[in-house]
């Protein structure tokens, strides 16, 4: 990420955000078909965390597909990707957490 923030290499915004968009309807419609599950074991909480982290990371990568054709900058791809990041890795720690 960081490498094509300095080398060059613009997002393809449209791209990103359109394959973000398709994402973002799978993540949510698996996010209600496993609601009503998200309490059972481990690997159903585990799939319900990962699951409503997808869905944030895919409204950020919109939100900065977005942002990046509005201000022609590659900034908001390299802080929304950092986001992102981190947010995957706070996510890690409530499933390692997990006890069966």
């Amino acid at each position: 990420m960081a490498r094509r923030f300095f080398f060059g290499s613009e997002p393809e915004r449209l791209v990103v955000m359109g394959i973000a968009f398709v994402a973002l309807i799978t993540n949510t419609t698996y996010l209600l078909l496993i609601s009503k599950h998200r309490e059972g074991g481990a690997h159903m909480k585990a799939s319900w965390v990962f699951s409503v982290n997808d869905v944030v990371i895919n409204l950020w990568v919109i939100t900065a597909g977005a942002l990046v054709a509005w201000t022609g900058s590659n900034y908001p791809d390299l802080i929304i990707g950092s986001i992102a990041g981190i947010i995957l890795l706070n996510g890690a720690r409530p499933i390692l957490a997990l006890k069966g």
